[in-house]
């Protein structure tokens, strides 16, 4: 899987949130409801941990597949094991969808990232990743 140089993104917004390009990736992350949004559906924040797939990755936001729909404007937590890190964003749901594979349903989310505290952590530690894929894919190609 190859991995494109990247810089780090202060300040994400609807007009920049596309600048990046986007990685094909397979993690397997946590993702639950911030509790303002557990609150709105009633339900306990803890109750809404769902393991989900992310299959797409930017330093903008991700794309994820999950067992449970999420509405557009949710806002969700975000935990991803990268390596010996882990990553934890808040995002808002921009994109919702549904996918179907092996005759079972699974639903697709596009993620914008909220800035926060952990969000900014959590980009330098996906910028460190995406640099170090860059690394191997050039070693590889000098061994070539």
């Amino acid at each position: 899987m190859g991995c494109m140089p990247t810089e780090m993104n202060t300040e994400l917004s609807p007009s920049n949130r596309r600048n990046f390009d986007r990685e094909r990736v397979a993690f397997t992350a946590v993702v639950w409801p911030a509790p303002e949004d557990a609150i709105r559906s009633a339900t306990s924040a803890h109750s809404g941990f769902r393991v989900c797939y992310i299959d797409n990755l930017s330093m903008s936001g991700l794309s994820f597949q999950s067992p449970q729909a999420f509405p557009i404007e949710t806002t969700l937590w975000i935990r991803i094991r990268m390596g010996a890190k882990t990553c934890q964003f808040k995002g808002i749901v921009r994109r919702a969808g549904t996918h179907m594979l092996a005759g079972r349903r699974s639903y697709v989310s596009g993620i914008q990232f909220v800035r926060s505290h952990q969000t900014t952590h959590a980009q330098a530690i996906v910028a460190g990743y995406f640099d170090t894929c860059r690394r191997r894919m050039l070693d590889r190609t000098a061994k070539a």
